[in-house]
């Protein structure tokens, strides 16, 4: 039984004269002859039993069903490009993954790792591709995996935490200073930053550290992204909180500080996500790996940190150790550098506190 589908070449010359409108440019982006271009299309529309351009002394036209099929085969010819050019540029074991993480991770956490990633896995290409908060990862052919932050739970996926549930107070060293930041008290006379997607995050801090009522954590100017709550809170535009793993740079060269000396363990983070035929790839399992290298070590360097520092918890109150988790039964999980190796959805206990020393942390 003949199959009801065009031959590549013939859809390739459609597709290149629609861009164009013009056999001889799409000759030219295809480097085959006008003649070849004309045939193709003589082709495929005696295949389709209907004209897909008219032609015009100043040049092509698509008609009505050219233009309706152009729409149609659009997506595929992309798939099929993209799936070209994933496995043309496959080395060894490593290969292409197509990644969505949303711009301040890329900034603030990834791109300062880039480079030991390239060294240590030279074969691994990431493509960065728009990032939009996904809800169904099937929906998405060209997506591999995503870094998202939420609570670890979407359709179709699975998660693996990664790192961000740690939460710091920001201020600058000049706001801290105005403000004469000595107790939380000083929050009322503070502008509070807020994130329009985590519009919880200072209500729970509030409520948790029993401030007074008198202080409105739903008040303040709005932002959709955590860079810009960074970047507002190194000008002096207010006070915010933010993931404690996207400022490391800015609290190591002072331009950020911690006034109250408090670290929140919040509800959301990162995690890593795929679909479970996705997660099987090549270049995802060795992401995955990297990456949780990476977070051990940033997990490390906090826990040595706490110990310069030194622990504060509020009375009646342990403090936990960076990098671990809680389950819902309240059995302490082991830290994140020591994860197992398999993904899995992690669902969360209610949010916690870990005290720093303020003055050795700031």
């Amino acid at each position: 039984m003949r199959r009801l589908c065009p031959s590549l070449s013939e859809l390739s010359a459609f597709h290149a004269a629609a861009r164009h409108l013009s056999f001889t440019q799409a000759a030219q982006e295809l480097c085959v002859t006008q003649g070849a271009i004309s045939r193709h299309i003589a082709g495929l529309e005696q295949f389709l039993g209907t004209m897909l351009f008219l032609r015009r002394p100043k040049g092509l036209e698509l008609t009505h069903a050219g233009l309706t099929y152009l729409n149609a085969t659009r997506p595929a010819m992309k798939q099929l490009e993209t799936a070209t050019a994933h496995l043309m540029s496959h080395r060894g074991t490593g290969g292409v993954l197509n990644l969505s993480v949303s711009p301040t991770f890329v900034i603030q956490w990834l791109f300062p790792r880039l480079g030991h990633f390239q060294q240590s896995l030279p074969d691994v290409s990431l493509n960065f591709v728009r990032h939009e908060h996904l809800h169904d990862f099937s929906s998405s052919y060209e997506l591999d995996a995503a870094i998202q932050f939420g609570t670890g739970e979407w359709p179709d996926a699975e998660a693996e935490y990664l790192t961000g549930r740690e939460t710091s107070i920001i201020c600058s060293p000049g706001m801290r200073d105005s403000l004469n930041f000595t107790s939380t008290e000083a929050l009322a006379r503070a502008t509070l930053l807020q994130h329009v997607e985590v519009p919880h995050a200072w209500k729970e801090w509030l409520i948790d550290n029993q401030v007074p009522e008198d202080i409105n954590g739903l008040f303040g100017p709005r932002f959709n992204q955590y860079s810009l709550i960074i970047r507002a809170a190194v000008s002096s535009v207010g006070v915010g909180v933010v993931p404690t793993c996207l400022i490391e740079e800015e609290l190591r060269s002072g331009a950020l500080v911690e006034p109250l000396g408090r670290r929140y363990t919040g509800r959301d983070g990162y995690y890593l996500c795929a679909t479970p035929e996705k997660s099987n790839l090549p270049a995802f399992r060795l992401f995955m790996n990297w990456v949780r290298e990476q977070v051990g070590s940033q997990a490390q360097e906090a826990r040595e940190l706490l110990g310069r520092a030194g622990s504060l918890p509020r009375p009646g109150q342990a403090a936990i150790p960076a990098g671990a988790l809680r389950t819902p039964r309240g059995k302490r999980r082991a830290p994140v550098d020591a994860a197992v190796s398999s993904l899995r959805c992690v669902r969360h206990a209610r949010p916690r506190w870990l005290f720093l020393d303020n003055e050795r942390m700031s």
